[in-house]
Parts: structure tokens; C-alpha cells; sequence
């Protein structure tokens, strides 16, 4: 969440006038709704249109309801989701609003 909350212009190549608050970690819906399920490594739809996608976890901002200590991620080889302690170090898929 830090990673995503503190995200702004002139940080890994963005050009783009963001400033920290404009980004945010998608839930684990929005995550989940990339995935192509008839498709693995990566599990995205075929032409799309992302670049240096890591085919590994990344995490959502969705806490599992049951444990807080958990939180949801999706797989990006095969579209898997699952959950996972927050102390692990995962990958993270920063969204922000349009103009």
C-alpha cells in the first residue's frame, strides 16, 4: 500500500504530472478482471496491451475477511488468486482514476 500511496511523477519512469495520493492498489475484483482464464504464462488476454508484466503475485488491497493479517493476490502465469500473510514481498499493479 505505501508503494502505491507514495507513487508519483518522476518515480520508475513516470512522466505523466501524478503526484503522491493519485495512485492506488486495485481491489482484488479489479485485479482479478485482467485475467484470461483460457490463456497462462501470463494468463492475460492475447494483444493486450501492458509492458514488464512480472508472470508472479501481485498483491491487491483486499484484506482476507477472516485473518487481517492476510491479504488477497492474483498469479499472473496461470490467474491464480489466493491469499497470503502481508509480511511477503509480491509484486503490485498501481491503478489511478482517468481524467
Amino acid at each position: 500500500l505505501t508503494a502505491a500511496n507514495t507513487l508519483a511523477a518522476g518515480y520508475g519512469g513516470l512522466t505523466d504530472g501524478s503526484k503522491a495520493g493519485d495512485w492506488r492498489l486495485p481491489n482484488v475484483k479489479e485485479l482479478q478482471s485482467l485475467i484470461d482464464y483460457g490463456r497462462f504464462d501470463p494468463s492475460l488476454p492475447a494483444g493486450h496491451p501492458f509492458t514488464n508484466v512480472q508472470y508472479s503475485n501481485y498483491w491487491s488491497s483486499s484484506t482476507y475477511a477472516y485473518y487481517t493479517t492476510l491479504a488477497w493476490y492474483v498469479h499472473f502465469f496461470d490467474g491464480n488468486v489466493n491469499r497470503n500473510d502481508k509480511s511477503n514481498s509480491y509484486y503490485v499493479w498501481c491503478v489511478r482514476a482517468g481524467p
